[in-house]
């Protein structure tokens, strides 16, 4: 979703502008929001952001159906009159290529145009052409980490070269002019900037173009109004004359500043881009005069694309230019400047327009700045510049959204109310007044302050969001009064976010002053404050959204405890945060004596048992009770813990159920009393039926080999920093919980592998390494599950039976060693075996276990006959047989003869693509028990500036979204 996230980052998002949709799919289509779902970037983003990954089948056909007919419709937001955009990301072949290249048409003669991105090896380039408009719409990555490769590539192919077609900008060229250059290097870049100008409509109502040039004096040649057509302004930059001399830069900035933007020069309106393109092959003269310059260009709204030509030139200059690192681009010499047309196309006319709202609607926000001596000036310096570059986002106006800003130190002062300023440049020019005062830090007084900004005589407004931002570097002066002054703000309906900066803050006062613990920030220093300006954004504007319960997970049968470390080293604080941990975790299930049932205990000295599984079937009244749980301190006696969860937590007169999955997570902060104790309690634990243990470890304190010990394996255990990042594990620990497959019933797993002549070693090699990567994700052991493993040629030879190996590790290595038989395909020989040998009790078979068997060949067996036959004895015995055919040899009625039923076959193109089916066959045997397994989703890191409905991103869980529909 990265990848998605960071391009509608690119473009303007609105009902008039581009709208996004999403659909995945896997065996099923799944619409995840519709192109008219959300009039926002922020809510765009935020809904990418919920969206779950999906497991199954990659039926592309359904998913390219399911946007023909529903996407683009008005009812979903479709519009007419704009570009039309399907983006497709996977990284497999679909199920149904046929079905697939005819669905791709449909989309084709709707007018619809559609871009296909395959990921890895396994993307099937003949399909991806098909599925595409044509050619030129085809794109491939090495994996999904390449994926930000295609940035530009897909914005620019979306937007189209015009960019900036039925949009208004003014665009101003800075051109080096210095003897470094040359007369005839001088001549390439009049060039760049006639072919430049020959893709946009020129004029009054369109674009404006004007062009400076700079050596030891700046030089302005025609202005933004001079040429009021195409023609007039290509002839005359052909005859700005070359004036070399040496390299200020700052002039050049200083002259576009205070000249090349007045209205007496052309310069339109504040709503109207204004973009500045500086080229130059060198240093600035003086870099620090340039780097003030350029800093005022940014204060004062203008976009500034840097461009460095040749070998002398420094980035680190060209980036403090820039508006940001985006912003510059580079050209090995002059001759090479053509090949940035189209970049400097897209990234000069991206149209980055403010947002008109903070979510649904209009916002008062306030902000509350530390002024206290332990800033510096400098430090408050980057407060305000944190604050400017936070107003920059909006469109600021009495109907739209309106700031009012205080600061404090021993006294709270407002700088300006809502109704004091209506416009970003004269918000920017009161900020550069503002003074630093100093003192101590009464953060009281701020926020009493803060109190008064919200009052309509100064221009608060009623139906608007109230919010209120706090910045500071320290402890305040009374903790007690500032949390009295922020619940004031509270009480009011204003949403209070805290911004901590550095290591002297106190977290526990950030905490009391913001609204809710989502809304606390922190930052190591004042350098990065503006690394989390999207994350403030999101958290002032944000719709919330409700807790996404995945019906395979949160609404199935699990009883799950939870052991809460509630020792003296946790502190009252700490031990808070994981009860807000534990209800966000509770939040995403369904609670019922049909669903999960959560119970908790506390320890410490002793064992406390807070809530009994069955105590709560309605979840309000669950989250109340864990708010509710009282911290006790005390020693860490983690055994006794373990102890209580194996004799009492799950028996029915606590609420246990048995058939739902049993499931113990244990948080800590430390290392307990007695490890041997607490080793063997573990493992008492452990053995139990059904039974899967997550262990938890908070901050430094905690032993990682107990936690290991404590888990059921692992990849069950987890350790975050400290009890600040704990909601960072939710969504984790939630598909941990969930992936059920081998808990609620024990599994016996059979693979015979074909390892006959025609497959060869390195062939041979890569069906170990599937059997790897499938026991990799399964728990193993004599209450779980069971591997066996077998390879068949000629002749059968077995490498391990069920019960050679209780733990994942010799399993692993022992797969290694399975011996390449070579020869003819004895397929019947090798099931036969399997009946006879394999599933006997005597080595290993349960009778309370299901049976699988998977087998893998890439041929026809040497006797069908015999074949047929040892596979329906081995049905009989009541196994379910998997059988995995690979590459083109393979006979499809023998696989379905072999196998259970048709849905218990799978095919893969070659012997690289086995890892892709992995998941389908996984789920096939997870089926076999009544479970779901849950697969982590795979993170992908899509583009403004025409109008266009929207892009629908299919992506390969899989998701679609211009009007965007990503498939992935």
């Amino acid at each position: 979703m990265l990848f998605i996230k960071n391009l509608v980052r690119q473009y303007n998002v609105g009902s008039n502008e581009t709208q996004f949709s999403v659909v995945s799919f896997d065996s099923r289509v799944h619409p995840e929001f519709s192109l008219n779902k959300y009039p926002s970037k922020t809510q765009v983003l935020g809904a990418l952001s919920s969206i779950q990954h999906h497991l199954g089948s990659t039926h592309t056909e359904d998913a390219l159906n399911y946007i023909a007919n529903n996407s683009f419709t008005a009812a979903n937001g479709g519009r007419s009159g704009v570009d039309k955009w399907v983006i497709v990301l996977t990284d497999g072949q679909s199920t149904d290529p046929t079905e697939t290249v005819a669905a791709a048409d449909r989309l084709h003669k709707m007018g619809i145009e559609v871009i296909s991105i395959g990921i890895g090896s396994s993307a099937d380039q003949a399909e991806l052409e098909a599925i595409a408009t044509d050619p030129q719409h085809v794109y491939r990555v090495d994996d999904y980490d390449a994926l930000h490769s295609l940035m530009m590539n897909i914005e620019s192919t979306t937007c189209g070269y015009n960019a900036c077609h039925g949009n208004k900008a003014d665009i101003m060229f800075l051109l080096d002019s210095s003897a470094s250059e040359g007369a005839s290097n001088f001549q390439h870049q009049l060039e760049f900037v006639q072919n430049f100008t020959d893709k946009f409509d020129i004029g009054p109502d369109a674009v404006q173009i004007g062009l400076a040039t700079f050596s030891t004096k700046p030089h302005g040649h025609f202005w933004l109004d001079t040429y009021q057509n195409k023609s007039d302004l290509i002839n005359a930059t052909g005859y700005v004359p070359y004036i070399p001399g040496s390299t200020f830069t700052d002039l050049g900035l200083q002259f576009a500043l205070n000249e090349s933007f007045t209205t007496s020069h052309g310069a339109r309106d504040p709503s109207v881009p204004k973009i500045l393109v500086v080229l130059t092959d060198g240093q600035s003269t003086d870099s620090m005069a340039t780097a003030l310059m350029a800093d005022q260009l940014h204060r004062a709204g203008i976009k500034v694309v840097t461009i460095g030509i040749g070998q002398n030139v420094r980035k680190s200059e060209l980036t403090v230019i820039a508006t940001d690192r985006n912003h510059v681009f580079t050209a090995d010499d002059f001759k090479s400047l053509a090949t940035l047309q189209k970049d400097l196309q897209m990234e000069t006319c991206r149209n980055e327009k403010p947002n008109t709202e903070c979510g649904e609607k209009p916002a008062d926000i306030v902000f509350v700045l530390d002024a206290s001596g332990s800033e510096g000036v400098e430090n408050f310096k980057k407060e305000l510049n944190f604050t400017a570059e936070f107003m920059k986002g909006f469109q600021i106006g009495r109907q739209h959204v309106q700031f009012g800003l205080v600061t404090f130190s021993s006294y709270g002062r407002s700088e300006f109310y809502f109704n004091t300023y209506h416009d970003l440049q004269s918000i920017l020019h009161k900020l550069d007044t503002i003074h630093y005062t100093g003192g101590s830090t009464h953060t009281e007084s701020g926020l009493s302050s803060a109190k008064f900004q919200f009052y309509s005589h100064h221009g608060a407004r009623p139906n608007a969001q109230k919010i209120a931002i706090v910045l500071t570097d320290g402890q305040s002066y009374s903790t007690s009064r500032t949390i009295q002054k922020a619940n004031e703000l509270k009480d009011m309906g204003i949403k209070v976010i805290s911004l901590g900066i550095g290591s002297s803050v106190s977290q526990a006062e950030l905490m009391g002053i913001a609204t809710d613990p989502q809304h606390v920030f922190n930052v190591t220093n004042f350098d990065t404050l503006n690394s989390i300006q999207y994350e403030i954004k999101t958290a002032a504007c944000a719709i919330p959204n409700p807790p996404v319960i995945d019906p395979e997970c949160g609404g199935g049968l699990s009883d799950i405890v939870f052991l809460l470390d509630s020792s003296g080293s946790e502190t009252k604080l700490n031990f808070q945060k994981m009860l807000n941990f534990v209800q966000d975790f509770t939040r995403q299930f369904d609670i019922g004596p049909k669903n999960a049932q959560i119970g908790v205990a506390t320890f410490s000295s002793d064992v406390h048992e807070r809530i009994k599984l069955d105590q709560y079937s309605d979840k309000t009244a669950l989250l109340a009770a864990i708010s509710g749980i009282p911290y006790d301190a005390g020693a860490t006696y983690t055994d006794e813990a373990l102890q209580y969860a194996r004799t009492y937590a799950f028996q029915s007169s606590h609420g246990g159920r048995p058939n739902a999955s049993r499931i113990v997570i244990v948080m800590t902060d430390g290392q307990s009393m007695n490890a041997a104790n607490t080793l063997q309690e573990a493992t008492a634990l452990k053995s139990q039926p059904n039974m899967k243990v997550i262990a938890i470890g908070i901050g430094s304190g905690v032993n990682t080999k107990e936690l290991n010990n404590i888990a059921s394996d692992p990849q069950h255990m987890f350790t975050v920093a400290n009890f600040d990042v704990l909601n960072k594990l939710n969504s984790e620990l939630t598909f941990t919980s969930c992936q059920t497959c081998g808990f609620i019933q024990t599994a016996d797993i059979v693979f015979a592998l074909d390892s006959s002549g025609s497959e060869g070693q390195i062939n041979f090699q890569k069906q170990l390494d599937f059997v790897q990567t499938f026991v990799r994700d399964l728990p193993v052991g004599p209450n779980n599950v069971q591997f066996s493993v077998l390879s068949f040629g000629t002749s059968v030879q077995n490498n391990f039976y069920l019960n050679q190996y209780s733990d994942k590790r010799p399993i692993l290595d022992a797969i290694q060693n399975t011996d390449n038989v070579g020869g003819s395909t004895a397929t019947g020989d090798a099931l036969q075996f399997i009946r006879e040998h394999s599933i006997l009790p005597a080595n290993g078979a349960r009778s309370n276990s299901s049976l699988f068997v998977v087998v893998l060949t890439d041929g026809m067996s040497s006797d069908h006959a015999a074949t047929l036959t040892q596979a329906n004895l081995l049905k009989a015995t009541g196994a379910t047989v998997v059988a995995i055919g690979i590459g083109s040899s393979v006979d499809k009625t023998e696989l379905n003869a072999i196998a259970s039923d048709t849905n218990h076959v799978f095919t893969a193109q070659n012997f690289d693509s086995l890892q892709t089916i992995k998941e389908d066959v996984k789920k096939a045997a997870c089926e076999g028990v009544n479970t779901t397994m849950i697969v982590t989703p795979s993170t992908t890191p899509i583009p403004d500036t025409t109008t266009t409905d929207g892009e629908i991103y299919v992506t390969d869980a899989v998701s679609t979204t211009q009007d965007f529909g990503v498939i992935g």
